[in-house]
């Protein structure tokens, strides 16, 4: 749990609390938090539903998000507070809205019951797809479900000029408003994100750029 500015996305710059959760689905080889997944990394605090909802309401951030690791694993839709702008960061592979039974790559069993789509509308949804790009592989299904969602925008990130074929081809099998695709680029310093060639033809597809602060001030420091 840690409070910076939101780095990317449509919200790029905002005073945000972070929640990150523990534990992914996916084993993203660029992934910049594999201490919320890989097992023999990183130490993790444990709290209660109350005591975040507690944290949540006490903190002077209007916004807050929930990232990874998979929040999606998690009964978000038992974590919403009235009066604050929740976000959630979420690969796009899970469907909400469906029981979730998964063993992880770790061994790690986790199940929930279905969300409450009522309350997870509530949520500002940054769906982020991993590409080719990450060796993932993008469900078709839950892909589709995030395009018919009104409360859903899309981070792709990309390596080169061919990425942006890609995204395209999700674009329109998933029927997602280009309007709503932001496309960062990927890596871990300043210079990684110094790339107006791409931005170029980013802007040339029709899609937003979106930098990431994070990473052009801080670099990949924890906790920012």
């Amino acid at each position: 749990m840690f409070r910076s500015i939101q780095g990317e996305g449509n919200y790029a710059g905002v005073n945000s609390l972070f929640i990150r959760f523990q534990f992914c689905q996916l084993t993203c080889n660029w992934c910049d938090s594999k201490y919320t997944w890989y097992e023999k990394s990183g130490s993790f605090k444990q709290y209660s539903r109350d005591d975040l909802i507690q944290i949540i309401r006490q903190t002077p951030c209007h916004h807050i998000i929930f990232t990874g690791g998979e929040p999606s694993l998690y009964r978000l839709d038992w974590l919403y507070v009235e009066g604050k702008k929740m976000h959630v960061e979420t690969n796009g592979n899970i469907i909400p809205t469906l029981p979730l039974n998964i063993s992880l790559a770790d061994r790690t069993h986790i199940s929930r019951d279905a969300m409450d789509e009522r309350i997870i509308e509530q949520y500002n949804w940054v769906v982020s797809p991993k590409l080719k790009n990450a060796y993932q592989e993008i469900d078709k299904e839950a892909l589709s479900f995030w395009g018919s969602r009104p409360y859903a925008v899309f981070k792709f990130i990309i390596r080169s000029v061919d990425d942006l074929e890609e995204i395209a081809y999700w674009q329109k099998t998933c029927k997602i408003d280009p309007n709503k695709i932001y496309v960062g680029i990927e890596g871990i310093s300043l210079h990684s994100q110094l790339q107006p060639e791409l931005v170029d033809s980013i802007i040339e597809n029709g899609y937003h750029f979106s930098p990431r602060l994070h990473i052009m001030l801080w670099g990949n420091q924890r906790g920012k």
